[in-house]
């Protein structure tokens, strides 16, 4: 073969193999992408992975924290509260002893401490003091503030004293204190709760107008946020001590701290039931089909949320929380006396309304939380004692445990939400719905006549 000709096939050669070459590298990649996008048809999508991922970290860091906060029981004689806060509107306060020893324990030497300047202002309304504090177990005494003593020349001032007795060999003293009203600190803690509220309507009003949120979408979730119990309540000098459960309840009433609510009400969950109401009346006045859809849906909600309200007989939010912390057969802790597991019907009529197209996360962000404080709790946690914990840290924890049930909430109803056509979820989720409202109020019905016949 000639030369030209010999470099005219090795040119035609060298040209093939190269188009071989390119066509086997540039193939690779195709078909890694083709298996790239057929494992990811059978697995979830980064989103929903993300999603599972930050839903199952939040659980983990409650129970982090709440390893963290695990402190020694309380041992011996307590008075819970520790401190009695008296005030012209609470004159009469009882305090507790409580024995948390295995053994009897006498009571000796009750008395005021006369180095005080105001202990004659104090009185003890029992007959007969008691004796002896059995094991286990708790007395009480009543005592009685004389409010003319610090009201005197037209004006009035605070006062304090101390209580003292002896458990046993202890002896133990509790301070006493009459505090008058602070206008001024009342002022300002009612407008930082009212600028917040207000802040809150004004971006519900700005969203109104700039999406296609409506009032209807908007008033059930700002009561839900102006009501919902934050913690049972904040003891502002107290932070760093462990308190019991009756000063936590003193400083939410307002003597000697504040309760962890925008909008503190005694019968705080009817203003919710109440929105939810006129949310569902307002969707009827518009005729079309999706409306009258979501009107029902907030009348279910409604119905449904007022089971467990009727079940624990109580409206108020904190008070409610408190309730579920008991156990649910007897003195065990285990299973709680959560709303889901005293009211079911009213529970699960609750999920299959709210999972029911077409729900935003933003109402489903304020369900969630609303079933969390009406059916699982609050931050609360079964066989969780936290006796012996800072009040702080007690806080935080509850605070974190009731975000990761929301969380948790919100996973849950999504899931529901997107459970498959012809599924036995999705046949129960329709039933539920269906039925929601003849449920909602059969299960009223009966919770009302057990509580007047038990």
């Amino acid at each position: 073969m000639s030369t030209p000709a010999r470099d005219l096939a090795l040119r035609e050669s060298s040209s093939v193999a190269h188009v071989d070459a390119s066509t086997t590298v540039t193939s690779r990649p195709v078909v890694s992408r083709l298996v790239l996008r057929g494992d990811d048809a059978t697995s979830s999508s980064p989103r929903t992975r993300r999603s599972a991922a930050n839903v199952a970290t939040l659980p983990c860091l409650a129970l982090f924290t709440l390893a963290l906060g695990c402190g020694a029981p309380p041992t011996g004689v307590r008075a819970e509260p520790g401190s009695l806060v008296f005030t012209p509107a609470a004159e009469r306060l009882e305090l507790r002893l409580m024995n948390h020893g295995e053994a009897p324990v006498p009571l000796t030497r009750i008395r005021f401490d006369t180095r005080t300047p105001d202990w004659a202002a104090f009185s003890i309304e029992n007959r007969e003091y008691p004796r002896e504090i059995a094991a286990g177990g708790a007395v009480s005494l009543r005592l009685r503030v004389d409010r003319d003593h610090f009201d005197r020349a037209g004006a009035s001032r605070s006062g304090s004293a101390r209580l003292l007795f002896a458990a046993g060999e202890a002896p133990q003293i509790v301070e006493l204190r009459y505090e008058v009203p602070d206008l001024a600190s009342d002022l300002r803690r009612a407008a930082i709760r009212t600028a917040m509220m207000l802040a809150l309507v004004a971006l519900a009003w700005a969203s109104t107008r700039r999406t296609r949120l409506t009032w209807t979408t908007w008033l059930p979730v700002l009561a839900v946020l102006a009501l919902f119990p934050f913690g049972p309540g904040l003891c502002l000098g107290g932070v760093g001590r462990s308190l019991s459960l009756a000063d936590v309840e003193q400083c939410a009433a307002g003597r000697g701290g504040v309760p962890l609510a925008l909008v503190a009400v005694g019968e705080g969950w009817l203003l919710y039931l109440l929105a939810l109401v006129l949310a569902g009346l307002g969707r009827l006045l518009d005729r079309a089909a999706l409306a009258r859809r979501l009107a029902s849906r907030d009348l279910a909600l409604a119905a449904a949320f007022a089971g467990p309200l009727l079940a624990f007989g109580t409206l108020d939010p904190r008070r409610l929380v408190g309730e579920q912390a008991a156990g649910l057969v007897g003195g065990a802790a285990i299973p709680p006396a959560w709303g889901i597991f005293v009211q079911p019907i009213a529970a699960a009529v609750a999920l299959a309304v709210a999972a029911a197209p077409p729900t935003g996360r933003l109402e489903r962000l304020a369900f969630a939380a609303a079933f969390v404080a009406c059916f699982l709790g609050g931050g609360g946690l079964p066989a969780a004692t936290l006796a012996g914990t800072g009040h702080g840290l007690v806080l935080f924890i509850g605070a974190v445990v009731a975000a990761a049930k929301i969380a948790a909430v919100v996973w849950f109803v999504q899931r529901l939400h997107a459970s498959p056509t012809g599924s036995r979820a999705r046949a129960a989720l329709f039933f539920l719905e269906r039925a929601a409202m003849p449920l909602a109020i059969a299960n009223l019905l009966v919770t009302s006549a057990y509580a007047l016949l038990r």
